[in-house]
């Protein structure tokens, strides 16, 4: 029961501090050859607690999210062409620390591949973990569409 509670506490507390403008967008590389910024992203550390379900209220609170196609993963650097954004400023390009298995694994971070098509959102520059990420397939699609268009 304490775990719970200190998982709806985080989670409340992060809806507060984004509605009031808390969290900082994602940073943005220099790079002199596209219109748009690249925008490089990390995987979090393994959470103390346990997963949540994921929702359209814990993709809202999220401040950066695109859907996009991995073109490359080159010395734990995947690259992703931004299809769409869905929050967040425009990105042409996304950078992604690929983690180790077994992180990944840990934390439910998604696992990309080249030539997969995924739906992404991260926080403060983390990408988000716990089905928050992953590839672009029914349910997720369907929570994206109802946080962001919705």
């Amino acid at each position: 029961m304490t775990r719970w509670l200190m998982v709806a506490t985080t989670a409340a507390l992060s809806v507060m501090l984004a509605a009031c403008g808390g969290a900082e967008r994602p940073r943005a590389a220099d790079d002199a050859s596209s219109v748009a910024p690249i925008v490089e992203l990390s995987v979090p550390a393994a959470p103390a607690g346990r997963c949540m379900v994921p929702s359209v209220e814990s993709l809202q609170v999220q401040d950066f999210a695109f859907e996009g196609v991995v073109s490359e993963i080159v010395d734990g650097v995947a690259t992703v062409d931004v299809l769409q954004t869905y929050e967040g400023d425009d990105a042409e390009t996304v950078r992604i620390a690929v983690p180790d298995p077994d992180l990944r694994d840990l934390v439910l971070a998604v696992d990309l591949e080249v030539q997969g098509s995924y739906l992404i959102s991260s926080l403060e520059g983390e990408v988000s973990v716990c089905g928050l990420s992953g590839p672009k397939d029914g349910p997720l699609a369907e929570l994206y569409e109802q946080a962001y268009r919705g």
